[in-house]
């Protein structure tokens, strides 16, 4: 790809400095309340419906994002074992009916998808980006096997007593979902996107509950084999629910636990667990970082003048250097107003130049 967009990503990814700061949004688009007729439960069948979506709320910002982050329903591998949820009008949750995995035997009934039958919708929806958005690159969104487990294909319930009772079946039904999503990474990057965003930690309770011992056996073993197994220019990971989960009680982030994941940005809520300058002294080394964005607040209930004050402050914290990207904590919510998306590319642009 030859654009002044993907250079500008690229030169962060490679901890070096580029033209300006770039940025980036991600929501559940085909949810988003000013977006209009797209649909969010049609977008977890319809690969077009999805990419149409992504590209609508594209058209509709006046700044151009450096980057797009796809994001499909989180679920949607598990919708495909058999896991049923209640999308109700265009809300972004949908709420559990039953999971695929009920009862510890369950997890023994799991099969390998295949790319290109049960997850062939969300494959096209790469197609259909990579035809249409050739000069921006593009990241599809990748949940981590655990989280999937968790969060979908059964719940935390059944997982956790898993760990304890039966940890062979629980490890049977890892290596599955594992497969799988090596598979389904490797077919969105041949179908053209640039890469993905790896999604770890959702929920929160692997953070609370999990000893350190227990996410080195059941979360990052799991996800080096996904990463190693993925080439492409940009995996940029998202460590997610960080407040909810309180991993700096096992001194996680600080003490560089996170070094040990082959990516090569890392994302988390700055905002309300360790903040930009000192996760980037931290990690320089090993990852550029992405975030400094308020989602809860700021973006989501802001004026445009402080969504510009909270740009500055942190491109003046994380910017010198290189290795920085501006992007919120997580997922922004569906009623994050239009003016507050335009208010940070205008922000960029104003403040995100480095000196030559």
């Amino acid at each position: 790809m030859d654009s002044e967009r993907f250079e500008r990503v690229m030169a962060v990814m490679r901890r070096e400095v580029p033209d300006r700061v770039p940025w980036a949004i991600w929501g559940h688009f085909p949810a988003v309340d000013w977006l209009g007729r797209y649909s969010w439960e049609k977008s977890t069948r319809d690969g077009e419906e999805s990419a149409m979506a992504h590209m609508a709320l594209l058209r509709e910002l006046d700044y151009k994002m450096d980057l797009l982050k796809v994001t499909p329903y989180y679920r949607f591998m598990a919708m495909q074992w058999g896991s049923r949820f209640d999308f109700r009008g265009n809300e972004e949750n949908a709420p559990t009916i039953s999971t695929a995995v009920e009862e510890t035997e369950d997890w023994e009934k799991l099969w390998v998808l295949d790319p290109r039958k049960e997850l062939r919708e969300f494959v096209r929806c790469n197609e259909i980006l990579a035809r249409d958005l050739r000069r921006m690159p593009f990241i599809y969104t990748i949940p981590s096997p655990i989280i999937q487990a968790i969060n979908g294909v059964g719940t935390p319930e059944r997982v956790m007593e898993d760990m304890v009772k039966s940890p062979d079946a629980l490890r049977r039904g890892l290596e599955v979902i594992t497969e799988t999503t090596i598979e389904f990474a490797s077919a969105c990057i041949e179908a053209g996107a640039t890469g993905i965003f790896y999604g770890i930690g959702g929920g929160g309770r692997i953070w609370r509950e999990l000893t350190k011992e227990q996410l080195e056996e059941y979360a990052l073993s799991y996800d080096r084999r996904v990463l190693e197994s993925t080439d492409c220019p940009i995996k940029l990971m998202h460590i997610c629910s960080t407040p909810q989960g309180n991993p700096q009680d096992k001194n996680l982030m600080e003490g560089g636990w996170f070094r040990e994941y082959p990516v090569d940005c890392i994302n988390w809520d700055a905002h309300e667990y360790t903040w930009l300058d000192k996760t980037k002294e931290i990690y320089s080394g090993s990852f550029a970082i992405c975030g400094g964005l308020n989602r809860n607040i700021t973006l989501r209930t802001g004026s445009p003048d402080q969504v510009e004050v909270e740009v500055k402050r942190a491109i003046e914290e994380a910017g010198e250097g290189g290795g920085f990207m501006l992007g919120p904590g997580c997922t922004v919510h569906q009623d994050m107003p239009r003016e507050n998306y335009n208010a940070v590319g205008r922000a960029v642009l104003k403040y995100g130049q480095y000196r030559r």
